[in-house]
């Protein structure tokens, strides 16, 4: 008999992954830069548009992922919906806001490839941490939608 894991514990491991794929990305490109296998290709001016580009995608991304995220959470603690729906509703939300900060963080990195700039690296690994904040452990998941032990005992 084979049983389905639990809700939590999927949908942990799917942030696990996403994170854990951003990291090696990053120290890749990080080693990969500053051993010098790779030149940067792009000019002082590209590296001026460059930043002015990553921080405006990177706020925007922060402020619009945190904006929509607590819009859709508001709508599903308030509907009437049973507790597997307002938890795939919750991690729809979640991967959302996680998607924008994950194209942010892909940008620094395009960034950082192009000009060799380290403000990219740095910009990049704090869309890192803020997202590694975002960890969706099941407490916290609770406690934004309003749950108890028994509303979410046996998924």
């Amino acid at each position: 008999m084979s049983t389905q894991p639990s809700f939590f514990k999927t949908f942990s491991g799917e942030y696990r992954k996403l994170l854990s794929i951003q990291l090696f990305a990053w120290v890749i490109a990080i080693v990969v830069i500053a051993a010098g296998w790779v030149k940067p290709l792009g000019s002082i001016d590209l590296d001026r548009l460059l930043q002015v580009i990553a921080v405006l995608i990177g706020f925007g991304a922060v402020l619009v992922g945190a904006m929509l995220f607590k819009k859709k959470l508001e709508a599903v603690k308030t509907s009437g919906t049973a507790v597997r729906e307002k938890l795939e509703a919750y991690a729809k939300a979640a991967r959302l806001q996680w998607n924008l900060l994950i194209g942010a963080s892909l940008f620094s990195l395009f960034s950082y490839f192009m000009v060799g700039n380290w403000a990219f690296a740095a910009l990049g690994l704090t869309f890192l941490a803020v997202y590694g904040a975002l960890n969706p452990f099941k407490q916290k998941v609770m406690l934004q939608l309003r749950l108890s032990e028994a509303d979410v005992a046996g998924l």
